[in-house]
């Protein structure tokens, strides 16, 4: 593994673990050390995190955007949260690493908190290498009033993988999930003051997800296969 990665473990558990004078909010992820290169190949750069455990595997994304494109976090939400546009931005990309059967952002809802909870209905296939694998499901996605620690705008998201789900109308019933165990994460807007990687005319987009799918294959095989599946809706969100 490249000492780089090595470190944002490191790094990354530190930050979650330690925060700051009795703030107890979480913290966005720490940038890699070579992420400044990433960015200026392609705009971009990724890291996948694999514990000893195996599971759960996280992918996060590190995303230059422009200040005239995105000028406020509602900007991008707006795009982020536009979850029927989501095989558009896949096939922008001229790849197949992720499939879309269907992507409908259902109505929102509000919970006990007061808490508007944009839900995202999905089913998708997913390129690995024994064959594709299916994933269908519903996660909700909750724009946090507090943003993480270091950023300016966060919005979590938790995919539903118990129960009986609500689904749009003339799909299938669905229980829990179906390929997948677990996914979490968060999407960060952060000022680009500090990092060294982009300038006052630009944001950097942070992306983080945590995930255990149903699927029994290798930590390093599942973490290629939906990296490279997130790297699409990404790249052609952000990009294209």
């Amino acid at each position: 593994m490249k000492l780089w990665k090595l470190l944002v473990m490191g790094l990354y558990a530190w930050t979650q673990a330690t925060l700051s004078h009795g703030d107890e909010r979480k913290a966005v992820p720490p940038i890699p050390a070579d992420c400044a290169d990433g960015i200026a190949d392609q705009g971009y750069c990724t890291a996948a995190v694999i514990p000893s455990a195996g599971f759960p595997i996280s992918i996060l994304f590190f995303v230059v955007v422009e200040k005239d494109v995105y000028p406020n976090s509602k900007a991008l939400l707006d795009k982020y949260l536009a979850f029927a546009r989501w095989p558009e931005y896949v096939e922008s990309t001229a790849s197949d690493n992720i499939v879309f059967t269907k992507s409908i952002r259902m109505k929102d809802k509000t919970d006990a908190q007061g808490k508007v909870i944009a839900r995202h209905y999905y089913d998708y296939k997913l390129k690995s290498p024994i064959g594709y694998q299916k994933v269908r499901g519903v996660t909700h996605n909750v724009h946090l009033k507090q943003p993480y620690q270091g950023a300016v705008s966060t919005t979590e998201f938790i995919a539903q993988t118990s129960g009986t789900q609500e689904v749009p109308a003339g799909e299938k019933p669905l229980t829990g999930a179906e390929g997948l165990k677990l996914q979490t994460g968060s999407l960060n807007l952060v000022s680009c003051t500090g990092t060294g990687l982009c300038s006052s005319d630009q944001w950097l987009v942070i992306y983080e997800s945590s995930i255990t799918p149903a699927i029994n294959l290798l930590p390093k095989v599942v973490a290629t296969s939906v990296e490279n599946g997130i790297t699409d809706v990404i790249v052609g969100m952000l990009f294209n």
